[in-house]
């Protein structure tokens, strides 16, 4: 691609055919040859780099200013005089948005796209449409929170949807790897800055509004618009499906303009439900109901609150013309969603679960699925954020203590806060007198104190980090598994057994 082409539209600036190699927003990626583009990001402010981009090769600017280093014929780089062009735009974001797209090609307009949205869910139910499609004998790719795959490989996911230079890249991937599908979760700061500008999805998915992310989008009203702001990249012919179980899908169901609308939930009221539900540790089974007929589902994947999830991406196939018998035998097939309900296999006759629950609204419907589940007592280890939304935290405090027998407060992602002092602020949520808890900063050590301290048929949830690999302090991030802390601790405990009795 040339530099003319790329920019067609975006510039009234007179421009060259600059041959360009690639393209990059951060300045420590760029190659010879490529295209920098300056963003100006909450924390960091690509402009400011513009000097280095140069140094290691880029051969064109785009920015939202005229940097005063390049005001003249040229800018000293590695001792020699080097000049630049800078081209000058409205706003960087969205001229990225559009190279990226011409960059790779298109590359979206190759497959069919099926996003999901929500502040819970969105990661299982990625997984399920993934699940179900492969069945069904297509070749699927992923992008969300837990990873991206993209036929070939598995990338570890940054962002739970990446920024638009790699969206476009991954894209472009898949495409190249003869993928007709990509499923992908939509966060609502990709939909605030506009990430998926362009694109266009067959289905869109609705399936809950929490309390997350104030930290980012300061109120509940512009969290809940950027959510909505999916339904505005569907097709024309597209599916919007949306969970009428929760407040505002309900009031989405009823004022989003010219799409045909798939509503599910538990209640009858919507187009899919489901009845006779049976959740057992080892199953959830059901009577699914829907405008394509009644049919016997039964899937390995366990808890009440996941039912919705089954029942969006089954919804969401259907009304995409899968057949109702693939979609059964699909849900049949889904395996362990990492960090989401992960069931840990013990000898101690134990449940031990990891889940990624770090809002109020996770960690409620968790609870709540492993009270109905547990036979002895639910004990939870968990910790908040820092950094992050504070105004969860009581919340938090609050429904662990009224749904789990036993609360370890312990470290998340503490980031420049004091752990200390968060854990005080989850603390603040509990009932006056609320005794059935420990403070254990460490968290390594807090997963071993619960564990240690449960006996057979007993729960043990560990909340909050779920498939993350690692734990971020102030400017320090450092590997961290909390299944692997598990795993060790069973191994410990194996071979201390098996010592005794040698």
């Amino acid at each position: 691609m040339n530099l003319r082409d790329l920019l067609q539209g975006i510039t009234a600036q007179p421009l060259s055919p600059l041959p360009i190699a690639g393209i990059a927003c951060h300045s420590k990626q760029v190659r010879n040859g490529d295209l920098f583009i300056a963003i100006e990001g909450p924390n960091q402010d690509g402009h400011a780099y513009i000097e280095e981009a140069i140094a290691r090769g880029a051969v064109a600017i785009v920015a939202q200013r005229m940097p005063s280093s390049l005001r003249r014929e040229g800018i000293t780089a590695s001792g020699s005089l080097k000049p630049c062009p800078c081209i000058v735009v409205r706003d960087s974001r969205e001229a990225l948005v559009t190279v990226a797209t011409r960059f790779y090609g298109h590359p979206s307009r190759k497959l069919r796209l099926i996003g999901v949205t929500g502040t819970n869910g969105k990661t299982t139910t990625t997984y399920l449409l993934k699940a179900i499609l492969e069945s069904s004998g297509v070749a699927v790719g992923l992008l969300g929170t837990v990873a991206y795959e993209l036929g070939g490989r598995v990338v570890p996911s940054t962002n739970t949807t990446p920024g638009p230079l790699e969206l476009q890249r991954y894209f472009a991937q898949m495409a190249g790897e003869g993928l007709p599908w990509c499923v992908m979760e939509v966060s609502s700061h990709a939909l605030a800055q506009g990430r998926i500008a362009g694109l266009e999805f067959e289905a869109a998915i609705f399936s809950n509004l929490g309390s997350d992310h104030l930290d980012y989008h300061k109120t509940q009203e512009a969290y809940a618009l950027a959510k909505r702001r999916l339904f505005e990249y569907l097709r024309s012919d597209g599916r919007a499906v949306i969970n009428v179980d929760d407040e505002y899908g309900r009031l989405l169901s009823t004022t989003l303009p010219h799409h045909e609308i798939l509503t599910y939930g538990l209640e009858r009221l919507a187009k899919v439900s489901v009845q006779n539900l049976r959740c057992t540790w080892q199953d959830t089974e059901g009577l699914m109901t829907t405008p394509w007929g009644s049919m016997e589902v039964h899937t390995p994947l366990i808890g009440r609150h996941n039912v919705w999830n089954w029942i969006a991406a089954s919804t969401t196939l259907l009304g995409l013309g899968l057949s109702p018998s693939a979609v059964v035998a699909g849900l049949k097939t889904v395996e362990q969603i990492p960090g989401r309900l992960e069931r840990i296999p013990n000898d101690l006759g134990l449940n031990i679960i990891i889940d990624y629950a770090h809002t109020a609204d996770a960690l409620r419907l968790v609870l709540s699925s492993l009270r109905e589940l547990t036979q002895g007592k639910l004990i939870v280890v968990f910790g908040c954020g820092g950094d992050r939304d504070q105004t969860k935290r009581q919340v938090m405090g609050r429904i662990a203590s009224l749904m789990a027998d036993h609360v370890i407060l312990t470290s998340d992602n503490p980031r420049s806060e004091d752990p200390e002092e968060i854990i005080r602020q989850i603390e603040a949520g509990f009932p006056q007198g609320f005794q059935q808890f420990e403070r254990i900063k460490d968290r390594e050590q807090a997963i071993i104190a619960a564990l240690s301290g449960a006996h057979p048929q007993d729960t043990v949830l560990i909340a909050g980090k779920g498939h993350e690999a690692y734990q971020m302090f102030d400017h320090v991030t450092v590997p961290f598994l909390d299944r692997q802390v598990v795993e060790r601790y069973l191994h410990s405990r194996h071979s201390f057994a098996m010592s005794s009795q040698g």
